[in-house]
């Protein structure tokens, strides 16, 4: 394997954003180079290849995957009949919380985006650097706009989702070491993250958060309300816990909240004992990684005005 090439950094109709056939055509320009310099350069390759499940040869051996086929229904519905690639990741969490062991934070935080360190890449172009956030930890790398990144952590880079691929393979500690072409100069780089760079890492968005709300919520979707609009709303203290309930699932084990007197639009105060100005995806990772299954928690909420308070236990 050369490379890994698609990515997306919110929802569906930003996908533009983040990639296009020009950026595709370069990358693919780029596996071609690599494979020029086959044999070779195998070792700079090495931890690019994926990591085998030895506990299941292929995906639809996975207990909870029973329904799918190694091969596709084209006979019916076939996209009903696909393994999408982040239902792998999906089932083998539900494998590990249903066993009653708790979550940690590369499983809640897959595939974390440049952005966790300031950087946005050039959908255009080959692993080039399109914007660095001021007073970011990539700014102050010396990282600048329309870099090249040849490499991260001795890793050849073909693409947005390449460097996605080094950030979750990398120690949460450690230094991100960057090879850079810049103006036909080559430079070394490195980028120290900041502590708790992949807690930070924002999951709302992803179809794959649905599972995780079953698990760390009972089954809500929550919103943190801005601190400019919380003015006149009873009971929100600025930098504390402000979640507007979107959505309470009203099936299975997604009605968890439900059945504990939650309903949509009830606001979030305080969960499980924690009052800190979290966003939905720090808080769920919060929770998965620190609670088990079958541990009660409480809510505290705001409902027309009037304080109420509940409790679940989770999934």
């Amino acid at each position: 394997m050369y490379g890994r090439f698609g990515t997306r950094d919110g929802n569906e109709e930003a996908a533009d954003d983040e990639m296009s056939m020009k950026g595709l055509a370069a990358a693919m320009g780029g596996a071609l180079e690599l494979h020029a310099g086959y044999p070779a350069n195998k070792q700079s390759l090495a931890s690019k290849q994926p990591v085998a499940n030895v506990a299941y040869a292929t995906p639809e051996k996975i207990p909870t995957m029973g329904k799918y086929k190694s091969v596709l229904d084209y006979g019916g519905k076939v996209a009903g009949s696909c393994i999408h690639c982040h239902s792998i990741s999906d089932e083998q969490r539900r494998i590990v919380r249903d066993a009653g062991e708790i979550l940690g934070l590369r499983e809640l935080s897959p595939w974390p985006m440049p952005s966790v360190l300031g950087i946005k890449m050039d959908p255009q172009q080959r692993a080039t650097v399109l914007k660095i956030a001021p007073g970011s930890v990539a700014e102050k790398s010396g990282l600048k706009v329309g870099d090249q990144i040849s490499k991260a952590n001795g890793q050849p880079l073909l693409s947005t989702a390449d460097l996605q691929w080094t950030l979750h393979a990398m120690p949460d500690n450690s230094d991100l070491a960057l090879d850079v072409l810049r103006a036909g100069n080559s430079l070394q780089l490195s980028i120290t993250p900041l502590k708790g760079w992949r807690e930070s890492s924002d999951i709302a968005w992803r179809v794959s958060t649905w599972d995780l709300r079953r698990m760390a919520l009972g089954g809500m979707r929550l919103e943190r309300i801005p601190v400019e609009s919380r003015a006149g709303e009873t009971l929100l203290e600025d930098g504390k816990m402000a979640l507007r309930a979107l959505n309470v699932g009203e099936y299975g084990e997604h009605a968890t909240a439900k059945k504990a007197g939650l309903e949509e639009g009830d606001v979030i105060i305080g969960f499980n004992g924690d009052d800190s100005d979290l966003s939905e995806s720090e808080l769920i990772k919060k929770i998965a990684s620190t609670v088990k299954r079958g541990q009660r928690v409480n809510v505290v909420y705001v409902r027309r005005g009037e304080r109420k308070e509940s409790s679940f236990e989770l999934q």
